[in-house]
């Protein structure tokens, strides 16, 4: 009696004389005769089309582990990104300590940090402030000047010179009332200030009474000012002495 035929591929036992199992319908061939030769196909014909097609499905590849480097360059990117604004934040708040003068130049620029830097270790650096002053008065920033000649001169009242400047300041943003207040103070500390006599005649000139301007000049002539002020005190004194046709009386002893 025949055996029965076990399948191959699942290992279901199959009635003899099966062709295909009953189970898993895969083919059962018993002592199938040697087909004759075929002609070889060409090298780059496509193979059948039952050979290409899998008697079960194939299982997807698992993902390769993802490269490191691409997450590694994001990264480093953040870090220098991160960086970047850390240090834009250091010099905006170093500037906002230590602002820019408006008009100065590298060397006057220089100099305004290293006085405020003095000042902020000590306020009441008098030598800072007028420093600092000084610059802010060159530079055309008046009403900054005005704030720190202030200071030093609350903390020493002596600044004659520092006196003048501020008058100076007021004069220049039109505030002549005030200027001939401090000239007058700076006077009281020091009556041959030549710098104060000089800007009061300013002030009087400017405001119509040459008589007074005239006695001021000539008084700044007499007070040994600087060799550079000597001219500008001769040019007033003839501008004023042309209008009034009179000459200034002598420096009181």
């Amino acid at each position: 009696m025949p055996e029965p035929i076990q399948c191959p591929d699942c290992g279901q036992r199959n009635p003899p004389g099966s062709t295909s199992c009953a189970f898993c319908h895969f083919p059962l061939i018993e002592d199938v005769p040697a087909a004759p030769p075929e002609a070889t196909a060409p090298a780059d014909a496509a193979p059948p089309a039952s050979v290409l097609a899998p008697r079960r499905p194939i299982r997807p590849r698992r993902p390769r582990a993802r490269s490191h480097v691409a997450l590694s360059l994001w990264l480093g990117v953040g870090a220098f990104l991160a960086l970047l604004l850390v240090l834009i934040a250091v010099q905006a708040n170093l500037e906002r300590q230590n602002p820019g003068v408006e008009g100065s130049d590298a060397e006057q620029q220089k100099l305004a940090d290293e006085f405020r830097n003095a000042l902020a270790r000590d306020s009441t650096d008098v030598h800072a402030r007028v420093g600092l002053a000084n610059i802010l008065f060159d530079t055309a920033n008046w009403s900054e000047a005005i704030v720190h000649y202030r200071s030093a001169v609350h903390h020493d009242s002596s600044l004659v010179t520092a006196i003048v400047d501020m008058g100076v300041c007021y004069y220049n943003l039109s505030v002549p009332d005030e200027a001939e207040r401090l000239f007058m103070l700076a006077l009281a500390r020091d009556p041959h200030q030549s710098f104060a006599l000089f800007n009061l005649g300013i002030v009087y000139e400017r405001r119509g009474e040459p008589d007074q301007a005239l006695q001021y000049f000539h008084r700044a002539l007499q007070s040994s000012p600087p060799e550079n002020m000597k001219q500008a005190v001769l040019e007033a004194m003839q501008r004023v002495a042309k209008q009034t046709g009179k000459t200034a009386p002598p420096l009181p002893q």
